[in-house]
């Protein structure tokens, strides 16, 4: 009994120091915009994975989907009827004309930062599972915040979903949505807002998960197709 107790101390204990990482629903806890209309126009036009950002405050960027397929740039209350706020540039990760396979939306970030985090809205209507990952310089997994959010057509509810460390290690970040026998995983992502100064604030219960290692295969293939198109 003893040593069972002891092994669930050190698992525990374990767990707390592998990822120091905050999850967050509160757009207040990040500071730097990255507006997607302002880097590509707000007119509904198809883009290469990956494609440069800069944010206001002049940090830049790359954003692409996973699959290395093209993104399409919507803007909500003309090509995109949902519930960004009105006239939101964002980037979908379905273009169904190209007849598309869906992935996550990848961002990475030339200097690292605290963390990120981003509106995100599935392209279907109903209940849906965010999820928000995060990488270091070396592609190594530092966690994953997962949130419930709604996707439906009143404008300017759309769920904010972030995460960040204790410390400036964040150089990549995945977005993604859950997928069901009945729904493709596509969706879309508002503004980009970067954690640039560090805070401490209360994690909310059950929702900080270590990634399994199964995450951790695909963020070594993330790596290299991004490094790929850099190249180019």
């Amino acid at each position: 009994m003893k040593r069972s107790a002891l092994l669930l101390c050190c698992l525990i204990l374990g767990l707390g120091s592998a990822w120091a990482s905050i999850g967050s629903i509160n757009p207040s806890d990040f500071q730097d915009p990255v507006n997607w209309c302002t880097n590509y126009g707000c007119t509904g036009a198809q883009f290469g994975s990956p494609q440069n950002w800069t944010s206001d405050g002049a940090r830049t960027g790359m954003v692409g989907l996973v699959s290395s397929q093209n993104f399409e740039n919507r803007v909500q209350g003309s090509s995109w009827n949902g519930n960004f706020t009105t006239g939101m540039g964002l980037i979908y990760n379905g273009v169904s004309s190209l007849g598309n396979n869906p992935g996550g939306i990848l961002l990475s970030f030339n200097s690292p930062v605290y963390g990120a985090g981003a509106y995100i809205q599935a392209d279907w209507y109903g209940a849906f599972t965010g999820t928000v990952a995060l990488y270091d310089s070396s592609f190594n997994l530092l966690g994953s915040y997962s949130h419930d959010g709604v996707s439906d057509g009143t404008a300017g509810t759309a769920l904010f979903l972030g995460a960040y460390d204790a410390v400036p290690d964040v150089s990549y970040a995945v977005f993604d949505t859950s997928a069901d026998g009945y729904h493709d995983d596509d969706f879309a992502i508002g503004t980009l807002r970067i954690q640039t100064t560090g805070q401490v604030s209360v994690p909310e219960p059950g929702t900080l998960l270590l990634v399994g290692p199964s995450l951790l295969g695909l963020a070594g293939v993330l790596r290299r197709r991004m490094s790929r198109k850099e190249v180019l």
